[in-house]
């Protein structure tokens, strides 16, 4: 992201939403327990907490507008009460992506819908197997490719 910001200015670089949650939810789990599993005296079971709070994170990201955004972050900010390291984590991040991956901001920016980085990774990943190694002449390479694309 910094060799973006360095060498483009002036382009937009949104970050993988995919890997966003996927370290929130991370940080969730780990975070995100009651003593004993219990709140209120009834039983808390860890993972509906989790799907709760992932919940919740999802309608921040999906948010449409910023005013939609900043009531929903209220929502969350509340769900989040019980685990204080956890929300302080959550919007410390939040602060430094949310123009990245919230849709009131990458609404404004053309990217065909691609949010996740899965299917560049993905394709990335096929080319490597069928090249067997790094270093591999340009046309061995090129035929390789097309080889790929043929299929």
């Amino acid at each position: 992201m910094n060799a973006v910001a360095n060498v483009l200015p002036e382009s937009y670089a949104m970050s993988c939403y995919f890997h966003v949650q996927k370290n929130v939810k991370e940080r969730c789990i780990l975070d995100c327990r009651y003593p004993l599993g219990k709140k209120n005296g009834k039983e808390v079971k860890h993972g509906d907490v989790v799907k709760k709070i992932m919940s919740a994170w999802k309608v921040i990201v999906e948010s449409s507008t910023q005013e939609l955004y900043a009531n929903v972050l209220v929502e969350f900010q509340d769900v989040c009460s019980d685990f204080p390291i956890f929300l302080t984590y959550a919007m410390t991040n939040l602060d430094e992506v949310k123009e990245k991956i919230v849709r009131a901001w990458t609404y404004h920016v053309l990217h065909l819908g691609c949010r996740t980085t899965n299917r560049e990774e993905s394709a990335h990943a096929l080319v490597k197997k069928y090249l067997n190694n790094s270093v591999g002449d340009l046309g061995t390479c090129w035929e390789k490719i097309h080889d790929i694309l043929v299929i």
